[in-house]
């Protein structure tokens, strides 16, 4: 089984090296991603880790110092939303980078066209070295040096730059994508892990508060109850024994009989 607290640590810090090799070929190959995007990119697995290390500690210190329930989850839920609004906008610019169409070369040529009015030669050299061409639609559209000299001063050169350069900008752009992508997923992990955690922590404290309540609400009640009980068993068993023992001293006890004495006739005797 993959240990998520060894294997998070690690997709973030490769998430950063693969955004900042974005950052580096997008600035030195002049493709049109925006510069924020890409610095973006590289701060959002830095924000993923904040949030992951840092909202249990600031769950704790909200709950020690505000009793508000709304309170203490506000902030921590903030930072996460903050970071996945970061994620949907920036999965969405790096998506129009590397998905082909007509957008995707407007923008390679509007670019192209921005360096050669500015005479950025130094940058659209750099391209054309790395791809070992001239020009962005064909070898003399646009070429570096001007005046159509990059086949004279390479002639070894022979397509043009747009093709490369688009292939270029496509797997920048899908490496982009697949950090935010990245980035994405392991907050959801840590949201999902959070959340049990927090409501496994709940039901055990709400059990705890029911088992108090049920046990030590009067923890003498069944006490009382039982000596009651015991109480009323003696009072029968008492009562009982003393009718029997009085029934029994009637029938040990003597036979007394009223007899009529004499009245006077001596023929007139009951006994």
């Amino acid at each position: 089984m993959v240990n998520l607290a060894l294997a998070y640590p690690i997709l973030l810090l490769a998430a950063i090296a693969v955004a900042i090799y974005v950052q580096v070929t997008s600035s030195t190959l002049s493709l049109p991603l925006p510069t924020g995007a890409t610095v973006l990119a590289i701060i959002l697995p830095v924000i993923a880790a904040a949030n992951v290390f840092y909202t249990p500690l600031l769950h704790r210190f909200l709950r020690s110092r505000f009793s508000s329930l709304a309170t203490q989850q506000l902030l921590p839920i903030a930072l996460q939303v903050i970071q996945g609004i970061l994620t949907v906008v920036l999965a969405t610019l790096s998506a129009q980078g590397f998905v082909p169409g007509r957008l995707l070369e407007c923008s390679l040529e509007g670019n192209w066209q921005r360096l050669y009015s500015a005479n950025d030669g130094q940058s659209i050299m750099r391209i054309q070295d790395a791809f070992n061409c001239c020009g962005l639609r064909s070898t003399k559209d646009r070429d570096w040096p001007k005046t159509h000299k990059c086949l004279e001063t390479y002639p070894g050169r022979s397509t043009n730059c747009l093709v490369p350069w688009q292939a270029a900008e496509q797997r920048t752009a899908g490496l982009e994508f697949a950090v935010v992508v990245v980035v994405g997923m392991l907050q959801l992990i840590h949201l999902a892990f959070f959340r049990l955690r927090n409501s496994g922590g709940a039901r055990a404290r709400l059990g705890y508060r029911r088992l108090t309540q049920s046990v030590g609400a009067n923890p003498n009640e069944g006490l009382l109850e039982n000596q009651a009980a015991d109480d009323d068993e003696d009072d029968a068993g008492v009562g009982e024994s003393g009718i029997q023992n009085g029934r029994r001293d009637l029938e040990d006890g003597p036979n007394h009989r009223i007899e009529p004495t004499g009245l006077g006739e001596e023929s007139n005797n009951w006994r």
